[in-house]
C-alpha cells in the first residue's frame, strides 16, 4: 500500500503543478497584460515558448503556458518537460522540479513530437503563490531555461488579526477542525478529528495548531495536525510544504499520522495553497482498509482506501486525511 498510496500522492501532486484545475479554480481575472519569454533548444530547430498573466492573486495560482514551435520542415521528438523556478523579493526560491527529484519514471515522460513547421501546446504549470511580490519567474522545457519574466502579487489586504486569521483558516478546512479548533495563533488545542458526514470511521485523538506570519498585505498560516497528540520530531520544510525527511516518511513507531497544510489569508477569506501528509499504522498487515479524504475547496471527498500496515505519504494543494482509527493498534 506504501508504494500504491505515494504513486496515488505522486499524481494528485502532478496534477497540482502541472494544470490542476481544482487548483485554479478560483482564480481571479485581473486586469493585466500578457508576458512572453521564449528560446530555441534542439539545435535551435524548436523554439519554446511561456506565457503569463503580469499580475497573480495570492493565494492563486500563477499560471505559466507552454508552446512549442517545430522550424524545421521534418517531425521531431522533443524532451519538454515544462517547470518553473519562482524567486520571491524576500529571496524564497521555489523550483517545481525539486518535488519529483529522484523519483524514477517512465522513459516516454516528458517526450513529445511535433510535425515539421507545426506549433503545439504543451500544457501549463501552475503553482499556488504565497510569498511578497514581486516574482522572478524563469520558465523552461526540458533541459532550456528561458529569460525570467517578473510578476506582481496583488491582495485586498490582510485579515484585521491573528484570531481572524485563524477562525477563516478552520472555517476554509469545512469541518475537519470543528472538534480540535484552535483560537489563537501558536497556540496548539487537544481534540479529536471526525470523518465527514456518511464515512463510519472511528474519530482520532489529535493535536492541532495554526501558526500565522504575515507576508506584506496578506497573511500566510501553517496549519499542523498530530495524531496521537504526543506526536514528536515533525518538521515543515520549506518552502516545499515537505515533512523532513524528504521522503514524507517519519521515524515514530505506528501509528502514527501528521498532517499540514498552509493557507494564505486576507481579508476575503483564507485558500489553501499546500499540503503534505506522513502516516503509518500497525506493522501487520490486517483486512482493515482505512479511507482517505481529501478536501476539494468546498467538501473533503473520499479519494481512496488503503490495507492496514503500512507508511504512507502525500502531497498536494490540498490536504488529505487518513483514517487509520479503523486499523488495529
Amino acid at each position: 500500500m506504501a508504494w500504491v498510496g505515494l504513486l496515488v500522492a505522486l499524481a494528485v501532486g502532478l496534477a497540482a503543478w502541472v494544470g490542476s484545475q481544482r487548483a485554479n479554480a478560483g482564480e481571479t481575472h485581473l486586469s493585466t497584460t500578457i508576458l512572453r519569454s521564449s528560446g530555441l533548444m534542439l539545435h535551435r530547430r524548436v523554439r519554446c515558448t511561456a506565457t503569463v498573466s503580469s499580475e497573480v492573486q495570492a493565494g492563486q495560482p500563477v499560471s505559466v503556458k507552454f508552446t512549442l514551435r517545430n522550424l524545421s520542415r521534418h517531425s521531431l521528438e522533443v524532451f519538454d518537460e515544462p517547470w518553473l523556478v519562482v524567486k520571491a523579493s524576500d529571496g524564497t526560491t521555489y523550483d517545481t522540479r525539486e518535488l519529483f527529484r529522484g523519483i524514477s519514471v517512465p522513459p516516454s515522460w516528458g517526450r513529445t513530437k511535433i510535425r515539421g513547421r507545426a506549433t503545439k501546446s504543451i500544457g501549463r504549470v501552475d503553482l499556488p503563490i504565497r510569498w511578497q511580490g514581486p516574482l522572478r519567474i524563469t520558465a523552461g522545457c526540458g533541459r532550456k531555461s528561458l529569460p525570467s519574466l517578473q510578476v506582481a502579487v496583488e491582495s485586498p489586504g490582510p485579515p484585521p488579526d491573528g484570531s481572524t486569521a485563524v477562525s477563516e483558516v478552520v472555517a476554509a478546512a469545512g469541518h475537519m477542525l470543528d472538534q480540535c479548533r484552535p483560537q489563537t495563533p501558536g497556540v496548539p488545542v487537544d481534540g479529536q478529528l471526525d470523518a465527514p458526514a456518511g464515512a463510519t470511521a472511528p474519530p482520532m485523538a489529535a493535536r492541532c495548531s495554526v501558526s500565522v506570519s504575515p507576508e506584506g498585505s496578506f497573511w500566510v498560516a501553517q496549519v499542523l495536525v498530530l495524531i496521537p497528540p504526543g506526536l514528536q520530531g515533525v518538521t515543515v520544510r520549506q518552502p516545499y510544504e515537505l515533512f523532513d525527511p524528504q521522503s514524507g516518511f517519519l521515524s515514530g513507531p505506528p501509528p502514527y499520522e501528521a498532517i499540514a497544510w498552509e493557507d494564505v489569508v486576507t481579508s476575503e477569506g483564507a485558500f489553501t495553497v499546500a499540503s503534505t501528509l506522513a502516516d503509518a499504522t500497525n506493522t501487520s498487515p490486517t483486512s482493515q482498509m482505512a479511507p482517505s479524504y481529501t478536501w476539494n475547496g468546498t467538501a473533503w471527498e473520499l479519494t481512496e482506501t488503503a490495507l492496514c500496515g503500512f507508511h504512507g505519504g502525500a502531497f498536494g494543494p490540498y490536504p488529505t486525511v487518513e483514517f487509520i482509527s479503523v486499523c488495529s493498534s
